[in-house]
């Protein structure tokens, strides 16, 4: 199955926690700001990720992940530095 693109997002208050959230996020995406991630996820990794961070998270902590639909990944602007940071599927050179 494709991969679909869900944006993460948090608010953790303790440095130590939040460290242990985005190590496990770029597992499986890319730093957009400080606390906003990109992850091309499958439903089966989109549910692994949700529970090893449900692990991490405490109140008055809050975590938020929303899909993008293609249509809607299309029609995001940027401005500034860094371009767009999406991952490209890999390439093979033969």
């Amino acid at each position: 199955m494709k991969p679909r693109y869900w944006q993460l997002s948090y608010d953790i208050s303790d440095p130590k926690r939040r460290y242990r959230a985005a190590k496990r996020i770029l597992v499986y995406g890319e730093r957009v700001q400080k606390s906003l991630y990109l992850c091309p996820l499958t439903p089966e990794q989109r549910d692994l990720l949700h529970g090893r961070l449900a692990d991490i998270i405490e109140p008055p902590d809050r975590l938020m992940m929303r899909p993008i639909c293609r249509h809607c990944r299309s029609r995001i602007r940027y401005q500034g530095a860094g371009g767009r940071p999406e991952r490209h599927e890999p390439f093979w050179i033969i």
